[in-house]
C-alpha cells in the first residue's frame, strides 16, 4: 500500500469573522438535549423582578444557543474539563457561585 492509498486526516482550523471576534458575555448557561442534538443556551441573567402575580422570577436573555450532535458532546466536555485543570494549575480554584438564592 502506497502513501497515495493513505487518506489523509483533515485538520480543523477554526475561522471566526470580525463581527463575531469580541463574543458575548453570558453568567447563565443551560443544557438540553433531543434524540439526535443537545442544545447549549447562554444567557445573562438580570435583577429579579415580581410578575403580576407577585412570582419571583429572573429576566435572562437568552445571547447565544449552540446546537451539537450527541456524537461530539463528549469531546466538548473533555474540552471543558481539560481547561478547567489547566486553568485551576495557573490560577487557583475556581471558586463556585450559589446558583439557588434561597440557600
Amino acid at each position: 500500500m502506497t502513501d497515495d492509498n493513505v487518506p489523509q486526516q483533515a485538520q480543523v482550523r477554526m475561522e471566526i469573522a470580525d463581527d463575531k471576534k469580541a463574543g458575548v458575555y453570558a453568567n447563565v448557561a443551560a443544557v438540553w438535549h433531543g434524540p439526535y442534538e443537545f442544545t447549549l443556551d447562554f444567557g445573562v441573567a438580570g435583577m429579579p423582578e415580581h410578575d403580576a402575580s407577585g412570582e419571583l422570577f429572573v429576566p435572562t436573555p437568552v445571547v447565544a444557543r449552540v446546537k451539537v450532535p450527541t456524537s461530539v458532546i463528549f469531546e466538548i466536555a473533555r474540552a471543558i474539563a481539560d481547561n478547567v485543570d489547566r486553568y485551576e494549575k495557573t490560577y487557583g480554584p475556581i471558586p463556585q457561585q450559589n446558583v439557588n438564592p434561597a440557600e
